[in-house]
């Protein structure tokens, strides 16, 4: 499949990828783009801010200032797995994880994240270095766009409300 893929692009053809949570040939062609994918079933998680829906589903907001989004746009609702960029010239980060998120098991504790900072990094996953939503601009100008969980597009998440406490403390920077 990602050969054919590879294939359509070399078509002029714009495609949107919803990456799964598991080790899929999308995951295999999302590689070939320069994403570092985490390892299977590690989801995008946030403590804070505090709110209902849980460590795995997490609001993001948008840039200010992006050259391809449009200013001001509202936080949007993410639940999935986050990834990393390789320097690719060609990729553009279009939605980043927030600050104070890390990819990881939901059963982790606090441990495994200090063994995995103790290595060096390896096998860490955090903050807003992660990517959400990227984008790949093929040589002939078709286009790739990576997001890491489908439900970024459902009516369920179009539809919700990010409150004002939520909106206020997703916006922070580190």
């Amino acid at each position: 499949m990602p050969q054919a893929l590879i294939e359509a692009l070399s078509r002029d053809v714009n495609i949107l990828v919803a990456l799964p949570q598991k080790q899929t040939p999308l995951s295999t062609f999302a590689v070939e783009f320069s994403l570092i994918l985490p390892p299977p079933g590690s989801p995008l998680i946030s403590y804070f801010p505090e709110r209902q829906e849980g460590s795995t589903i997490i609001p993001v907001s948008p840039p200010n200032e992006h050259p391809i989004l449009t200013n001001g746009l509202q936080p949007v609702w993410f639940t999935g797995a986050p990834h990393a960029l390789a320097s690719n010239p060609l990729l553009i980060p279009i939605l980043r994880a927030p600050p104070q998120s890390f990819a990881g098991e939901l059963d982790s504790s606090a441990d495994v994240l200090v063994d995995a900072a103790e290595k060096g990094g390896e096998g860490l996953w955090a903050g807003s270095q992660l990517g959400i939503v990227t984008g790949f601009q093929a040589l002939n100008n078709a286009r790739v766009a990576f997001v890491g969980g489908a439900e970024l597009f459902s009516d369920n998440f179009a539809q919700k409300e990010v409150g004002p406490y939520v909106a206020v403390m997703t916006s922070w920077r580190l």
